[in-house]
Parts: structure tokens; sequence; C-alpha cells
């Protein structure tokens, strides 16, 4: 039986997980097939990448998830992963709002709601008045801001929610689509008619808060364990150049000149890179794909002597308000967050800055970052000692933006993308920009293209011609 044939071109987490799971349910199910995946840097993992020094844990990305969908520990049991996991410190329930020059409790419970001054009394006042919140406009797509100063009040929407987003997505509030950012808020609301009513119905349910969980060596180890199982199929630093349909397959055109064809080819990449590749077959999809924009930040990482600060870190770390004018989103205390980020008798903590506030900082020159977020962090802290040692990371293109019109624009792609047979797209460009949703929609995706077993068994493909060091 003549194998089928699956490129994935992207080799960060979408790519890795939708690779992964074509590999184990092909090899569990008998699935004659042939896998490569292409990814044009020297290593995979995309945004998430991890740090280890002189026993520090760095995370240059994503320094955790969720488990409140099934994808990502799916995949975790499946790599042999489980005894790596470790979840955050109790201490991590405690977070902190930077408004007015200080640090406000943000409120967790009904103790600390009535005793928290992030909010004025009127704001606590009105955001009680929740229950009672006009319904959603009728045909109308609410921005998160639109709909969080419609339930909760304009203060709460301004100081809380517009802070919280930032430091999710590194987004504006006031930009960014309800439906398609934040789907459990709109859910929420249509379903119980109130966020307050539907937080208590999800508890009774037996649905608290998710638990946040990484790996004790860091989050790379995910990647480094997907890589090892994909082992020749991942072919590092080959970039494709070009994409074009012929003769009922998909032809790939390589760095270096060589070429692979495939029967079925999913673009596990952000939607600009998406649409580079599909301007060679279709100009209309490439546009669309073009339009979803992308937030970009800088990571820097500091470690103090714990000595340094006045008081121990204890908490998650805070987030910074609009109102304060800074470039920092929000600072995680790292150490206090998770076990074994930084040696005894020292502290971590990791300061995101830019997005749509400072949208120039993450191309700023390294050491530009870092005095950056110095100077933010000791004013804020009161910090005087100089940090033992930094680390700066810049992803110019980190996080896709859900703007306004984005469940349209997504319908109108997949539109075209069905004109094109074998043609998948994975990714947080469309689905998701959690780290969970990245494994979900590359999981997803892959069980789509294993059920697709109405078209034509393929053709004999010819060899491939490689360029030295093609594989990885």
């Amino acid at each position: 039986m003549i194998p089928r044939r699956v490129a994935v071109v992207g080799a960060g987490i979408t790519g890795l997980a939708l690779a992964h799971r074509l590999s184990s349910r092909a090899r569990a199910e008998g699935i004659p097939l042939e896998l490569a995946v292409f990814e044009a840097a020297p290593m995979a993992g995309g945004h998430v990448r991890t740090v280890r020094e002189d026993g520090y844990v760095i995370e240059a990305g994503p320094n955790g998830f969720l488990d409140r969908s099934p994808g990502p520990l799916a995949m975790v049991r499946e790599l042999g992963l489980d005894g790596q996991l470790i979840e955050a410190r109790p201490e991590a329930k405690r977070r902190f709002l930077l408004r007015g020059g200080r640090l406000r409790r943000v409120p967790d419970s009904p103790a600390t709601f009535f005793a928290t001054d992030a909010l004025s009394p009127a704001g606590k006042l009105r955001l009680l008045l929740e229950l009672w919140a006009r319904r959603a406009p009728e045909g109308r797509e609410e921005t998160v801001f639109e709909f969080a100063r419609r339930r909760i009040g304009h203060e709460a929407a301004d100081v809380l929610v517009d802070a919280a987003v930032s430091g999710i997505s590194a987004g504006d509030s006031r930009t960014l689509s309800l439906p398609a950012a934040f789907p459990l808020m709109a859910t929420m609301e249509r379903e119980h008619g109130s966020l307050l009513l539907a937080m208590l119905a999800r508890r009774r349910q037996g649905k608290g808060p998710a638990r946040l969980l990484t790996f004790r060596p860091g989050m790379e180890t995910l990647v480094e364990a997907a890589a090892r199982t994909l082992g020749a199929a991942l072919r590092l630093s080959t970039p494709v150049r070009g994409l074009t349909r012929a003769n009922s397959r998909w032809r790939l055109e390589l760095g270096g000149g060589a070429s692979w064809e495939a029967d079925d080819v999913a673009l596990a990449l952000p939607g600009h890179g998406a649409s580079a590749l599909a301007r060679g077959f279709d100009p209309a999809l490439a546009a669309t794909l073009a339009e979803t924009s992308f937030s970009g930040v800088a990571v820097v990482a500091l470690a103090y002597r714990a000595s340094a600060f006045a008081r121990p870190l204890e908490g998650y770390g805070y987030l910074v308000t609009r109102e304060e004018g800074l470039a920092t989103l929000g600072v995680v205390w790292e150490s206090t967050l998770f076990d074994g980020r930084a040696p005894a008798g020292h502290v971590l903590v990791r300061a995101i800055l830019g997005g749509p506030r400072r949208p120039g900082v993450a191309t700023l020159a390294p050491e530009e970052r870092v005095a950056l977020a110095r100077r933010e962090f000791a004013a804020t802290m009161g910090v005087s000692a100089e940090p033992v040692r930094v680390w700066t990371h810049a992803w110019p293109h980190a996080i896709a933006q859900y703007t306004l019109g984005h469940a349209a624009r997504l319908l109108r792609a997949r539109e075209l993308v069905s004109r094109h047979p074998g043609l998948t797209l994975a990714g947080t460009s469309y689905d998701g920009v959690s780290f969970g949703g990245a494994i979900e929609t590359g999981r997803a995706s892959a069980d789509r293209i294993l059920a697709d077993d109405a078209r034509h068994a393929p053709a004999p493909a010819d060899q491939p011609v490689e360029p030295a060091g093609a594989r990885a």
C-alpha cells in the first residue's frame, strides 16, 4: 500500500503537535504515512524556548499552560512527560496591579474584593451591579472593552480588564473582538445572562479555576521530546520557498533548490508566513491571510539577590494599567510562581514589554530593552541593587491580534482553502493564541487530515533531491 505523504510547514508548537499526532496515530492504527516537517529555523519550538544557566530556568516565551483543555495534557502523557510537570505555587493566587504608582491587590475572593484599593468604591459598586447590566446589542460585534464596560462599568473595564488583556495577549481591549479573542466570556453571558451567575454555575459544576502548569526543566521540555519522536522527519534549517499544485499533488520548493511532493500540506505558520506561500497559487487567499495583525513584545529576565527586596515577592507578579504610561505590560515573579527557577538566595523576575502601547520596543537593541525594563521595574519595586544576571529576547511578531472582523476573515480564509484539496491551515493566527490553543488546533488538524480518506489513493512520487544538511 502506497503511504500517504504529508508535509507540515513550520515546527512551532502547533506544527510539532500536529506532526506528533499524525505520526503517533499512524503507528497505532497501522496507517501508511510518510511525514516531513520543514522548519526554516535551526531549532524547533518557535517562541517556546528555555534557557538553563547556573541554576536559573528562564523562559523566552510562554512560561506555562492551563489545564483547561485536554490537548496539552494528552500530548504530555503520550510523550511520557507526566513526571516532569509541576504546578504553580499556592502563592501565585495573589496577583497585583500597578495603578497610581503603587501595587494593589487584584481581588480573587469576596474578602479581597471589598478590601482592595485597585478600584474606587464607585467602581466596586458598579461591578456588583453586573447582574442587571443591559443585554448585548443585536447584530453588532463588540470589542472586549465595550463588553466589559457594558457589564462591569467603565472603571473596571479600563483598569482590570484592559490590563489583563495586555498581559494575556499583548493586545488592546479597545480593538480586540470579544467573540474571537475571549469566546468564553460571550458564551457565559449567552448561557447565563450574567458573568457572576456563570461563575457560580461553573463552581457548582466543579469547574473551578484552571491549574497553571509547567515542566520542571522548563517549557522547552515538550519541544525537545516531540522533536525526538519525530526523528529524521523533522528537517531543521530547511525553509519552504514556494508551494504549487500540480497533478493532484502539492510541490514544495525547498531552500537550496530541492523539492518535496505531498498529498497533504499543513501550513502551521503565522498568517503572514502562510500568506507568502499562498501567493503562488491563490492571491485572494494570500491577501486574506495577510490581514491578521501581530503584536510585538520584548522579554527581559532579571536575577537579583533576595536581599535586594525589602519584602518577599509573594504572588504571581503584577500587571500595569494603561494610565501608568510604561512600556512594561506586566512582570512575573518567576521564582515565586514555580519551584526551581532560581538558585537559593536569589530571585528571578521576567518583564514583558511592548505590545500596542509601545510597538517599537521589540525592535530595540538588547541593551536598550534591558535598560528600559530595569528602570521601570526598579521604580515600581523600589529596588536600588544591580541585577546579578540579565537575559533578553525579542519577538516582533509575537501574538496574533483577533481584532474586529476576525471571524469573518477566518470564514473567508477557510472557504478559499476548501478549494484546494489537501491544504490545511493551523496555528494561533486562527483558533486561539494560547499555548494550549496551539496544541489543540494542531491535534485537531491532524485528525482531520487522517479522516480525509475519501480522496483517491496517491500516486507514487518522485524521490526528492535534498541538499546536504537538509535533514536534522
